[in-house]
């Protein structure tokens, strides 16, 4: 019995540094900003964010109504501004957004 249990103490002293050494699984995070998600607020807070939206879209963030509008996405802007916020300008811009630093 005391063989078996020293035999475990040291299977379990082994096992130790090779469970230490197993690499852990890379986090895997969202882009901080996108046209689906992100609301006018937060892009115009963000300076390098700003300056994407203030390149694509200088009608939205110039518009006289741009602060009542600061917690729509830009997909919700589309039904006041169809001819302005096209999906072809919507994914450059995500697509800038998406290659921002996170």
């Amino acid at each position: 019995m005391k063989r078996t249990l020293i035999g475990f103490a040291l299977l379990a002293g082994l096992a130790g540094p090779v469970l230490a050494q197993v690499p852990a699984d890379p986090v895997v995070t969202a882009p901080k900003f996108s046209v689906q998600t992100s609301r006018l607020g937060q892009l115009a807070v963000a300076p390098a964010a700003k300056a994407i939206f203030l390149l694509h879209f200088p009608e939205v963030v110039n518009h006289p109504q741009f602060n009542e509008g600061l917690d729509l996405t830009l997909p919700e802007v589309v039904q006041y501004l169809p001819d302005v916020v096209t999906p072809e300008k919507l994914a450059s811009m995500d697509a800038e957004l998406k290659a921002l630093p996170q």
